[in-house]
Parts: structure tokens; sequence; C-alpha cells
């Protein structure tokens, strides 16, 4: 059962991916062409010329005559690339074809001219928005269920930090349920008398305020996205991420090394584009990661950890054999102290280890 709720939370946010996904490609012309407009008002924008490629050129600033006959030679010329009138056979050669008039045109007006394909430049931008809003919508839905996936994930990872924090503190003698329910000032002045870690107190306030969002006792929508980030993805994927990085470096390095070798044109960036969107996007979630990460390793949360499950079976081992000692002091009369009895107990150990070495080699001996 909880194998299929957890597949129909995936695929509800499969689903709000791609729809967030298509969403972000259908606006994407509008987006980079406002963009251009804005940022880089010297350059003009022409999308319905080249099948799939965007024609991006500076604009001739020049007023006389011979530029308005430019401007029509230029207009006549996506004309007949967009009709398939230079090589009405063969539609690749045409585009070919368009792309060196239109080089030539660029030259002899000497205009900057950049040929992109949106759906290679700006593809990884599409994934990592849609990825983005899917992950913020299945978080912040106001439906519980299924639907949201991320926030189930959320809650179990509060129940994670839920049960350490319990066993942290019932090792070293501090009643949790009661340490949660102070003030905080109230709260922060006994933690200090008590032999929890400074990281473990941390962990604490972390745990009562992404609790008090669960309860909707504060709406900082910054309170639940931290804790998700501190204590799943940087705690789990924190080397996964930071490989990535390495590996986005790796393909920008070799896509400029193209570029180097002129096995891509200058007036065609959409690979380089490409690359660095894909760094960009994963220097980003390095960033966030690494703001949101708690101030210990990974690997001393590690022992940490370790550490209390020692501490609480070392504190039941000692409650035990207490428990047995009490039991021998009151049978054995008032005459025997804990001191005799602890004493009697190791000696009685190690004359039963010692009987049982003594009838392992007996039996060798006597298969011999």
């Amino acid at each position: 059962m909880s194998e299929t709720r957890n597949s129909s939370g995936f695929i509800a946010f499969t689903f709000f991916f791609l729809l967030f996904l298509a969403g972000s490609v259908s606006l994407q012309e509008s987006a980079i062409k406002g963009s251009i407009d804005t940022f880089f008002p010297n350059y003009e924008f022409f999308t319905n010329v080249i099948p799939g490629e965007w024609v991006v050129m500076s604009r001739n600033l020049s007023q006389s005559e011979y530029t308005s006959q430019q401007r029509e030679h230029l207009n006549d010329l996506f004309y007949t690339i967009r009709a398939g009138e230079l090589n009405p056979t063969d539609a690749t050669m045409n585009v070919l074809l368009g792309k060196k008039r239109i080089r030539e045109h660029a030259m002899q007006t000497e205009q900057t001219l950049y040929f992109i394909n949106p759906f290679i430049a700006f593809f990884p931008l599409h994934i990592f928005v849609a990825s983005l809003l899917a992950f913020l919508l299945s978080m912040f839905i106001p439906v519980e269920g299924d639907i949201a996936w991320i926030r189930k994930k959320l809650y179990r990872e509060i129940n994670h930090i839920y049960s350490l924090l319990r066993k942290q503190f019932e090792a070293h003698n501090v009643d949790f349920l009661e340490m949660i329910q102070l003030p905080r000032q109230k709260r922060e002045e006994l933690l200090l008398f008590t032999t929890l870690p400074e990281v473990v107190i941390f962990e604490l306030t972390d745990y009562i305020s992404v609790r008090d969002w669960v309860e909707k006792k504060v709406r900082n929508p910054f309170i639940p996205l931290k804790f998700y980030f501190r204590y799943r993805i940087s705690a789990s994927y924190g080397n996964l991420i930071q490989g990535l990085v390495s590996g986005g470096a790796a393909i920008l390095i070799f896509v400029i090394g193209l570029r180097g070798l002129k096995l891509i044109p200058a007036e065609e960036p959409s690979l380089i584009l490409m690359a660095l969107s894909i760094e960009f996007i994963l220097l980003i979630i390095l960033m966030i990661t690494f703001a949101g990460s708690a101030q210990e390793e990974r690997l001393d949360r590690v022992v940490k950890e370790l550490e209390a499950e020692q501490r609480d079976a070392l504190k039941q081992q000692t409650d035990t054999l207490h428990d047995v000692l009490s039991g021998s002091v009151a049978k054995g009369g008032g005459g025997v102290t804990t001191t005799d009895s602890i004493a009697e107990y190791e000696e009685q150990r190690l004359l039963d280890e010692i009987l049982s070495m003594m009838l392992k080699e007996a039996e060798k001996k006597r298969t011999s």
C-alpha cells in the first residue's frame, strides 16, 4: 500500500513538472524577446525566419538611404528563406544557403549576427524552472494526501529528527517531551546546564520551528525549505551535487574547447549557452545546499548518532545489571555488599569461561 501511495505522489509531481515545463517552453519566445528588448536594446530579434532557430542581429543605426535599401534587401531575404525559394527540393540546404546569405548581409552592413536554437540553448533552464515550481507546489499545495509528495517527505524527515533527538536527550538523562514544551528562553537556560552537544541544541531549535510551521503557528515559507535542505538534501545528496557541478564544469570546458577549435561557429552559440546554463543551474543548487546545510560535517553527525545509540545501549545494560545485582543482594541477606556481589559475578563468569574452554579441549582430544 505504501509503495502505491509513493508512486501516486511521484506521478502527481511528474504531472506538475510536465505542466510547468510546457508552460515555460510556450512562454520562452516572449520572455527572451522581452529580455533582449530590456537589457540589449541594440539588438533585433527575429523568430519566423529559419524553422526552429532565432536570428538576433545588432541594429543598423544609420539614417541614410542606403541603409533603408539594405533593410528592404534583408526583408526580401527573410521572405525568400521562409518560402524555401533558395533550394525548393532540400529544406536543409535551403536553411544553410539562407544562413550564408544572412552572414554576407551582416558582413556588408557590419552588424553582429547570432543564430540561436532555443530548444538547445535554454532547455536546461526550462527543466530547472519546471522542477523548482513543481517542488514548491508539491511542498505548499493546500491539499493533504499523496498529491503533496514533497511535503510527505518533509514530514518523514521531521519524524526522523524527532526520534533521533528524543534518543539523544534520553541518553543524556534529559526529558525531551518536557523540554520542548517550555518557552524558548526558559528552554535555552536549562539546556546550558545539560551535557548535550551544541549541535543537538541547534537541531532542537530547527525541529521546534518546523513543528510550529506544520501546526500553522507560523507562516514563514523559508522554515520548511531550510529544514528540508539542511536535513535531507544537504545530508543525503551533498556529495552528489558537488560531483554534478564538477561534471557541468567538464561539459563547459569541452564545449569551449570545441569553440576554440572553430568546430562551433561564433554566430551559432546555442551549445555554449546550453553549457553555461547547466553550470549556472548546478552552481545555484550548490549555493543553496551549502547555505542551508548545518555547521557540522556529515561524518560528525553519523558519529553523534552512533554515540547516542551507544549511550542508550550502555544505559540499558547498566540498568539490567543493577537490577540483577539488587536481586542477589536481597536474597543473600544483609552481610553481602554490592561490591562483593559484583566480584562474585565476575568470578563466576570467568570460571564458566574456563570450564567451557576445558570441555572443548577435552572434546577435541577425545575425537582425535
